[in-house]
């Protein structure tokens, strides 16, 4: 759970919060798009619930409402005082002893400009002046940057390419299911800028509570792509939950990034991270607009360039608001086949044969825009026979050179297949 400051109280009524619904800094907590708020014995009730729609319209729903004494943040501080105190100081003694068991290894402490590496630079700065790393992906927004550059003994890592460089080189959208931004702009930038023969004691913020896949991690971790590298990441604040983070946070005043203020729940790669959702893109349009559309602009560029209608079955509207999550349905609707057919300059019943065919002699799915091209244009426009790439080039002994020759001459005589 979040607490929810004034900057995303402002952004809710912006879009239409009920007038009944008066909310205050101070009180209330975001858990999942739900508003909540403590009691003074420590019972959670729901106040409201924010729904982000395709079309990033907000609406709400409000719950029953109850007669509760709404319990203040500071108050809820001091009924969770002890587990704070004994939670740091186990934090504290894990850091010290790790210290002085790995003694002769630099410390370092790897920030994402986000709330656990803010507590956890807390934490390690209350023994020693470690040196703080914040990989740059070149991805975060204003706001971040000028947080992360608050931080003392800070070394930023800087990209030789950026994000966007990459992406348009790569010609590549991540999405859930496919990504290589941390590997490249996070693990990969540290592994150039680390001597591989240092000896390094590392600090991270990552929590149990986090994932599936970090429910198991122990105090000690490694990351498989650091190799044989003598590098040993402590995670001193893995047991401590979302709400032990915000509550010692506000307890000793730790700067946080203001995205937070604004409604977010995670900081890092604004914008562009497949892992955010319909109720982060409708923050990211209020809050970073100039992001938000470059970064449209380039979901609809990547989406007519590569024939996105035939490959996910969805309108150019559609994508934007299903980018990140792979097919968005089996069969094209007639909107879908219309809006290709429009697109493309070709009669609906052509344009229909674009659609959910695989190889005769494979099964293969065949969805990519030049191969079906190359298929209506071998076997004629009424064909309802299709083959994979591999098979159309055995079928009419086509090699590798003759099949682009064969493509870049029926686009440069302009035939409205390709």
């Amino acid at each position: 759970m979040n607490p929810i400051y004034d900057e995303y109280i402002d952004f809710l009524k912006h879009n239409g919060l009920p007038n009944e619904i008066d909310l205050k800094e101070g009180c209330y907590w975001l858990d999942r798009q739900i508003i909540k708020a403590y009691d003074i014995n420590g019972g959670v009730h729901k106040i409201l619930r924010v729904y982000t729609d395709d079309e990033l319209n907000v609406t709400f729903k409000t719950y029953k409402k109850e007669v509760f004494e709404i319990e203040l943040w500071d108050k809820t501080i001091v009924r969770n005082s002890n587990r704070l105190n004994i939670i740091e100081k186990e934090s504290i003694d894990l850091i010290k002893n790790k210290l002085q068991y790995y003694e002769g290894c630099t410390p370092i402490i790897f920030s994402s400009g986000g709330k656990d590496s803010m507590v956890t630079s807390y934490l390690v700065k209350k023994l020693i002046n470690a040196k703080t790393l914040f990989n740059n992906t070149s991805l975060d927004c204003a706001d971040t940057y000028k947080f992360i550059k608050q931080i003392d003994n800070l070394e930023i890592l800087n990209p030789q390419e950026g994000f966007y460089q990459w992406r348009e080189r790569e010609n590549f959208i991540p999405t859930r299911f496919a990504r290589g931004c941390c590997s490249i702009f996070k693990e990969g930038e540290t592994i150039k800028h680390i001597d591989k023969n240092e000896k390094c004691l590392i600090f991270m913020g990552m929590r149990n509570e986090e994932s599936s896949g970090r429910s198991g991690y122990g105090d000690e971790w490694k990351n498989d792509k650091w190799g044989k590298r003598e590098w040993q990441a402590i995670l001193p604040i893995r047991k401590w939950t979302e709400v032990d983070i915000w509550l010692y946070i506000i307890k000793n005043n730790i700067p946080i990034n203001e995205k937070y203020k604004k409604g977010y729940s995670r900081v890092g790669c604004a914008i562009a991270c497949p892992f955010y959702n319909k109720s982060t893109w409708v923050l990211d349009n209020y809050w970073y607009p100039k992001m938000y559309k470059r970064w449209q602009d380039i979901l609809k560029k990547d989406f007519i360039d590569n024939y996105k209608w035939t490959r996910l079955n969805c309108t150019i509207k559609e994508y934007e608001t299903n980018w990140n999550g792979g097919l968005v349905r089996v069969e094209p609707t007639e909107e879908v086949v219309n809006e290709f057919a429009e697109h493309k300059g070709i009669g609906l019943d052509v344009a229909e044969k674009y659609f959910n065919h695989n190889c005769e002699d494979c099964d293969k799915k065949v969805n990519k825009k030049d191969v079906i091209a190359l298929n209506l244009k071998l076997n004629g426009r009424n064909t309802n026979t299709f083959y994979c790439k591999k098979h159309l080039m055995l079928k009419y002994n086509i090699d590798k050179l003759k099949w682009i020759e064969m493509i870049e001459d029926f686009k440069k005589q302009g035939c409205d297949l390709f």
